[in-house]
């Protein structure tokens, strides 16, 4: 849902610079969410 008003933002406004970074993001979230807690709990402590 936060993904579609984004693109919807970003289209209504021309701020097309802005959907690669959009795209990433929901990648990243994507990712989190597949490999669980524990994965981004370590990146969390290492500081990283």
């Amino acid at each position: 849902m936060i993904l579609r008003e984004s693109l919807r933002l970003a289209k209504k406004h021309k701020m097309y610079f802005l959907l690669p970074f959009l795209i990433m993001l929901a990648i990243l979230a994507l990712l989190a969410y597949q490999l669980g807690p524990g994965f981004v709990v370590a990146f969390i402590y290492a500081g990283i």
